[in-house]
């Protein structure tokens, strides 16, 4: 099994590799399970929580992204259904 450290580092370079390709789920799950892990060294914990603010949206882009759809939806309508 690998060093403590070591399983950081790799777990670190994992994490950049999954948000890098944009995999945000993946790259989530990974750095929850991450922080979840006792035995991981500060830094990597660090390296973990960060990577899993970058991961998750934040909460007024999932707002306007909705307040988006509705309005597409209603343009949609009118259009669709006529005056």
């Amino acid at each position: 099994m690998a060093a403590p450290g070591r399983r950081g580092r790799a777990r670190a370079e994992r994490l950049r590799a999954l948000l890098d390709a944009g995999d945000l789920r993946r790259a989530a799950d990974e750095a929850r399970q991450a922080v979840a892990d006792p035995a991981l060294a500060p830094a990597d914990r660090e390296a973990a929580e960060e990577a899993l603010a970058r991961a998750t949206p934040e909460p007024a882009a999932v707002v306007v992204g909705a307040v988006g759809v509705a309005i597409a939806a209603a343009v949609a309508a009118r259009v669709l259904l006529g005056p």
